[in-house]
């Protein structure tokens, strides 16, 4: 078996997305998204089968057959804050994770909601992140690292 270590930092984009920008409503100011916690999908040993690993939003990780994980595993942890009771809508891109040597594979980040109503505060209003990558049969090991896009939108 051969060891692969798998991380996520973040980079974050408040962007409007396409089909929201003509209901946008220009009073708003936007939400302020505050990065508290990177995700780690920890250390794997693979084998020359390959397989996916499975990080939940509340840091739980399962690996399948053919993957052992070894631990360090982490779920990435945000804070909105914004008006009360505005309702915003969580979007996340796939993210490449990639060694020093270029080789790449692709995590799908899944946040613990899709949708949330603000309460009044500074850091009152939280989500988390985890995710689900896959190691092809022949994944190089060392230790991957990217960036993934994170959305907050107003509706």
């Amino acid at each position: 078996m051969r060891a692969i270590s798998a991380m996520a930092a973040i980079a974050l984009s408040l962007s409007p997305l396409p089909g929201h920008i003509a209901h946008a409503d220009t009073r708003k100011q936007a939400p302020i998204v505050e990065a508290a916690t990177d995700i780690s999908f920890g250390t794997i040993a693979a084998s020359a089968a390959g397989g996916t690993i499975e990080l939940t939003p509340s840091g739980t990780v399962r690996c399948s057959a053919g993957l052992q994980c070894l631990g360090g595993e982490r779920a990435g942890l945000f804070y909105v804050t914004g008006p009360k009771d505005y309702m915003v809508g969580i979007m996340l891109a796939p993210a490449q994770l990639t060694n020093s040597r270029g080789e790449s594979m692709t995590a799908l980040p899944k946040a613990s909601q899709s949708t949330m109503v603000l309460d009044p505060g500074k850091r009152k209003n939280k989500f988390s992140v985890g995710g689900k990558l896959t190691l092809s049969a022949a994944q190089p090991e060392g230790a991957y690292t990217g960036s993934y896009e994170v959305m907050v939108e107003y509706f």
